[in-house]
């Protein structure tokens, strides 16, 4: 019994040092997995704007829907194709409008994505127009630019969007269209057009 004690006794003598020179550090876990938790952004969804236009003689009526957050600031213009542009350079974008704005208008964003119609003139029924609706994100309130990104971060998943380079900035925009062609043409007089992205038409 002796001999076995002190065999006891000389292994702890060895293992003793080994053991005041480990450390075990002990880590919780649940804690690392919250703090990852918050870095990690989960990616934007994308926001929707949906309008239809209703063409009349002298008016167009615009209906909007959208994801868009309440106060959201959505723009309306129409722009003149230039008089030499035929119909179907039009229909296959192989022309843009002039810069000028032959009528425009400005609607918000209600509760629950509500945007209330907006009827802006038809000057010229013998003249080519394209209607855009464009949401610029530098023209919002903070609380929509929080959603949005201040220059628009948050729209590039988002249907229609269409960015530019402005004094070294990267500008994302919404924007949807629909070409009101002359009256006596087709989708020129009592027709009802969605308005698309770019790249859809």
């Amino acid at each position: 019994m002796q001999g076995w004690r002190r065999k006891w006794v000389m292994v702890m003598l060895c293992v003793l040092p080994m053991i005041a020179g480990c450390r075990v550090i002990v880590v919780d876990e649940s804690k690392e997995k919250s703090e990852v938790k918050q870095v990690v952004q989960k990616p934007t969804e994308a926001l929707k704007l949906d309008a239809k236009v209703q063409v009349f003689k002298k008016s167009l009526l615009i209906r909007s829907e959208t994801t868009l957050p309440k106060g959201a600031i959505v723009d309306v213009q129409l722009k003149p194709y230039p008089d030499d542009a035929t119909s179907l350079q039009i229909i296959r974008t192989a022309v843009e409008p002039l810069d000028t704005v032959a009528s425009s208008g400005t609607v918000k964003v209600k509760k629950d994505g509500i945007i209330e119609s907006i009827t802006i003139p038809r000057p010229d029924e013998n003249k080519r127009y394209r209607l855009e609706i464009l949401v610029d994100p530098r023209k919002q309130n903070e609380d929509v630019q929080e959603a949005l990104g201040p220059l628009g971060e948050n729209l590039s998943n988002s249907e229609g969007n269409v960015s530019i380079t402005e004094k070294s900035q990267d500008i994302t925009f919404l924007k949807k269209y629909a070409n009101i062609m002359k009256r006596e043409e087709p989708d020129g007089f009592m027709a009802k057009l969605d308005l698309v992205a770019l790249d859809e038409q």
